[in-house]
């Protein structure tokens, strides 16, 4: 009687069981893949963007300029060019310049007198503004201590240009000048780039390069990489400055002084061989 009374009680514990709690031997479906938990997805490591193959490494504190050619000079129809300036500026013509990197801002007087002691003029005074008063043998210096140089007058006009055929407009906007200067420098990059993302190219100070002057040196017809004459008493310099008109504010005009002369209006910025 006893062993009628366990077993019917075993029965009993099997069939309160949970139904979590399969009975021994008793198939379970697989579950569908649609009820399945999502997998769990690890995030990607955010790995750095690519370079795409050919472009050009960015370099601290200057723009990479395209190799190609541009129209350097100015058209001889131009009536807005100065009388005594169409001679250095004519014949416009066709210019290959081979890639290259300039400085996105103009020297400041910070950057200069830690290369070397400088005394600043009361016209370009603050740290941020434009070096001024340095020869272009000291321009040239300064560039060297970098593992830059002076950029060569087709290299200048090129990078001022921006890409463009025609000169940047409304030019007070990307322009100190005559008017709106209170004749004096400002700093750096106050003004709009432009199309290669360069500030003050044509007015806060003229900018020396590494060239010989010479008036009738497009005439020679220099079309590939141009350096200048290969001697000269002046050298080039280019761009506006905080005291002139528009009409001497152009991305064209040619200005020149002798190697070792220091004026408050002029100073630099460097360029760099890819």
């Amino acid at each position: 009687m006893n062993g009628i009374v366990l077993a019917c009680a075993l029965l009993a514990c099997a069939a309160c069981g949970g139904e979590d709690t399969p009975s021994p031997g008793t198939h379970q479906p697989e579950p569908s893949v649609d009820s399945a938990p999502a997998p769990q997805r690890t995030p990607d490591a955010k790995m750095p963007a690519a370079t795409p193959a050919g472009a050009p490494a960015e370099r601290p504190g200057m723009v990479y300029i395209p190799a190609g050619e541009f129209l350097m000079g100015r058209n001889m129809k131009d009536v807005d060019t100065l009388p005594i300036r169409k001679t250095p500026e004519h014949p416009q013509h066709p210019v290959w310049v081979d890639a290259f990197y300039i400085d996105k801002y103009e020297v400041t007087n910070q950057e200069f007198e830690q290369f070397q002691p400088h005394q600043r003029h009361k016209q370009s005074p603050c740290d941020d503004c434009p070096v001024t008063k340095v020869s272009w043998h000291q321009g040239r210096e300064y560039c060297a201590s970098k593992g830059k140089r002076l950029p060569t007058e087709a290299e200048w006009e090129k990078a001022a240009k921006g890409g463009e055929t025609e000169e940047p407009k409304p030019l007070p906007l990307y322009a100190w000048i005559f008017g709106i200067s209170d004749n004096h420098a400002h700093p750096v990059g106050k003004k709009r780039p432009n199309g290669y993302g360069l500030h003050d190219m044509l007015g806060n100070v003229r900018e020396w390069t590494t060239d010989w002057y010479d008036a009738g040196y497009y005439r020679q017809g220099e079309t590939r990489n141009p350096k200048g004459p290969a001697e000269g008493k002046r050298r080039v310099e280019r761009g506006g400055a905080f005291f002139l008109s528009p009409r001497g504010t152009t991305t064209t005009i040619r200005y020149n002084h002798p190697p070792e002369f220091r004026l408050y209006f002029l100073g630099f910025r460097c360029a760099q061989d890819p």
